[in-house]
This record gives C-alpha cells, sequence and structure tokens, in this order.
C-alpha cells in the first residue's frame, strides 16, 4: 500500500490511521464492524464528504515499518512475526471472515511495548484485493532487508522461508509448526548451567548458662576496709608557665624611620604638566549606529540544542547526532524521565544542517508553537520554536 493512501489524524481522544473504503467485502466488513477481536486494531468506519473511510485507533502503538528503522530485527522477533500472523489468520477463519482481510503491510502492523513485553497488532482491511500469500511473500522479502545480518541462524531461517514463498507450493502454518518444533529442540537440548543447592538452615549455638562465682571471706573484708579507710591524696599544683621576656624594641631603628619620613614631607615635587596644544588633538570620530538584529535572523543555522524551559531542574539535550530518539526508555537518545513521556516520543533527524522534527505516535503527543504533531509528520525547526514533549517545554536553538 502507498503511504499516500494512509492518513494519520490526532485527536483529543488518540491518534489514527485512516484508510480509503473502495470495493468492500460487506460480509466481513459486517463482522469486523460488530466484533473486535483479540490482536487486531479497533476499527470504525466514518463518512467524510459522502466518502466512506476506516478509522483505526494506533494509540500508544509504532508500526513495523518505523520499528525497522531504528532497530536492527533478530531472529527471536521474526519467528514471533510468523507464529502471530498464523494465529491471527485461524481468528478471522473462526469469526467467518476471509484471511485475505488480514493487511501485512510494515505500514499496517503496529507494536506495541519494547523487548520482551512485545505485542503485534495486525489491522483488518476488507478493502484489500491482494490474496494472502502475495502479501506474506512481499513481507518475507521486506524483513529480509530489515533482518541482524551478523546472526548467520536468522539469515538462514529467513531465506529458508522466503524460498517456501517463492515456490508457491507451502502453507504458512506448516512454517509456524516447524518455528515451534525449532524453538522446542532448544529448549530440550538447552543444559542446566546451574544447580540450586538446598539452603541449610542455621544452627542456633545454645550457650549454657554460667555459674556465678559466690564471693569469699577475704574478698567481703577487702571491700569494708577499703569502703573505710579513705585516704585522698593531695592534688598536684600544676606548674605556672614561665613568662617570655619582652624583648627590648630597637629604638635606634624607629628613629630613623621618622627621620626618613621627615625628610620625605620636606621634598618639594618639581614635576611640570605638559598641556597638548589644541592643533594637535585629533579629530572627534563620528558614532556608527547599527540597526537592532532580531534573533530568529541571528543565525544563519541553528545550533541543534533544546534549552529546557520549566520549574523541574531539567538538562538541556544537545542533538549532535543525524538521528536523535527522544524519551523515557534508556535505549533512548535522549531521556526525559518522566512518566508523560512516551517510551520513544519522537525524534529530530539532521539534514543538511536542518532540523526535522517527528512524533512517534506517543501517547501525549508533541508540539511545536502549539500546534500538535501528527504521526510520521515531519516538521523543520526554527530558531526559537517552542517544542514541548507531553507537558515538557524546550527552546529550540
Amino acid at each position: 500500500m502507498n503511504s499516500n493512501e494512509i492518513i494519520y489524524e490526532r485527536k483529543m481522544t488518540g491518534s489514527f490511521m485512516k484508510l480509503h473504503c473502495d470495493e468492500v467485502k460487506q460480509l466481513d466488513e459486517k463482522i469486523l464492524l460488530k466484533n473486535n477481536i483479540p490482536g487486531f486494531l479497533k476499527m470504525e468506519k466514518c463518512y467524510v464528504n459522502n466518502e466512506g473511510q476506516y478509522w483505526y485507533d494506533i494509540s500508544g502503538v509504532q508500526s513495523l515499518e518505523m520499528r525497522c528503522q531504528y532497530n536492527d530485527i533478530k531472529l527471536e522477533f521474526l519467528e514471533k512475526l510468523v507464529v502471530s500472523i498464523c494465529n491471527k489468520m485461524e481468528l478471522l477463519e473462526n469469526h467467518l471472515v476471509g484471511t485475505d482481510c488480514l493487511a501485512l503491510d510494515p505500514q499496517l502492523i503496529h507494536i506495541k511495548g519494547v523487548n520482551q513485553d512485545e505485542e503485534i497488532y495486525f489491522t483488518a482491511y476488507p478493502a484489500q484485493m491482494k490474496t494472502m500469500c502475495t502479501t506474506f511473500q512481499h513481507l518475507m522479502e521486506y524483513m529480509l532487508t530489515k533482518l541482524d545480518h551478523s546472526d548467520a541462524e536468522a539469515i538462514h531461517i529467513a531465506y529458508g522461508i522466503y524460498e517456501k514463498t517463492i515456490n508457491g507450493n507451502y502453507s504458512i502454518a506448516d512454517i509456524r509448526n516447524a518455528i515451534i518444533e525449532e524453538r522446542q529442540k532448544k529448549v530440550a537440548e538447552k543444559p542446566v548451567e546451574e544447580m540450586v543447592a538446598p539452603i541449610s538452615q542455621p544452627q542456633v549455638r545454645v550457650e549454657e548458662p554460667k555459674e556465678q562465682i559466690k564471693p569469699t571471706l577475704y574478698d567481703k573484708l577487702r571491700v569494708y576496709l577499703l569502703e573505710q579507710l579513705d585516704i585522698r591524696l593531695p592534688e598536684r599544683k600544676k606548674p605556672e608557665s614561665v613568662t617570655e621576656k619582652h624583648k627590648k624594641p630597637d629604638t635606634d631603628r624607629k628613629w630613623f624611620k621618622k627621620e626618613k619620613r621627615k625628610e620625605n614631607r620636606e621634598k618639594v615635587d618639581d614635576t611640570m604638566l605638559i598641556h597638548p596644544s589644541p592643533e594637535a588633538a585629533p579629530e572627534p570620530v563620528p558614532r556608527q549606529i547599527h540597526p537592532t538584529v532580531c534573533l530568529s535572523d541571528y543565525r544563519e543555522h541553528p545550533q541543534g540544542m533544546l534549552l529546557y524551559e520549566g520549574m523541574e531542574n531539567r538538562s538541556n539535550i544537545i542533538i549532535d547526532k543525524d538521528c536523535t530518539r527522544i524519551g523515557q526508555g534508556d535505549e533512548a537518545d535522549a531521556v526525559i524521565g518522566k512518566d508523560t513521556i512516551s517510551h520513544f516520543h519522537a525524534v529530530i533527524n539532521r539534514e543538511n544542517q536542518e532540523f526535522y522534527l517527528e512524533d512517534l505516535n506517543s501517547t501525549n503527543g508533541t508540539f511545536v508553537n502549539n500546534e500538535v504533531l501528527a504521526y510520521k509528520q515531519k516538521k523543520q525547526l526554527k530558531s526559537n520554536d517552542i517544542i514541548r514533549f507531553a507537558d515538557v517545554k524546550y527552546r529550540f536553538v
């Protein structure tokens, strides 16, 4: 599907993807609109200027195309994708919907979450005219270009799946079963690396009671004599500190300094002040008046820096890469630690000393001068633009 056929729009209730609905399969459309099938984007039908459109709620998810643009695809994700496609085909068949309605375009497959918590959501499109085999083959061609080529096993499995799609005599369910069997073999062959030792309970040491020693008659008599005999030694007085004798002041030296001061006062300064003649004085230079330059026009190209404007004591963001992702997650290039910021909130691309801001379908939106950006909308930044990620505000310079 061409990108021109997909329209993205952000409303107060969330972010939406709009597709046209020409030559619709009526029965499949009724079932999909009536039933909310798990693993599929929520779908509604609207009419704009007497033209029907399918609206899909894509709030908080990112497309597979965007996922592949910023991350290398691993073998685990490819296997998860193929298994999910087979499971969704079975769900459509259980709801009496044709499997050709399952759209496998990378722009129509969406992902929610990160790493191990990723969930794949698909788009059910009743107006799709391509067959399931054709769309699956195109998807495998696309995934081959996005795989991590350092992983030899992933490349081998991906090419094996692609060769089966070219031959034509294949079933996606057979591919899924082969992947599941391979997973089970890996789990069975995996050795147990660490044995968990039983936790030994600490032995409680019971201390035996100590025998009390009874005082003897001699000890009692000694204590009595010490109490009756009260002999106090006189306290020794501390020796008085010996004061040092004051040194005799050097009167001769003081007299010499006093006489020197008198001699300096009696001297008369005969220096002459020389006044320049009026003919030798230079002519005054007229003051040059420069017009005030607007701050926005001062720099020909922006520096590429986001200056924080707020009360939360956050640091500025320096854009020193061609692609700078901003978000709450640790994988982001610029991390904004706040709950209102999405994991990957927005991205700033640097192209020929120009900077372009793009929202990554964040939950709370990205704003430029109080104008909200739609998903995949690129906005060129200028000096002194006010950029707001959710409720965190910056100034671009």
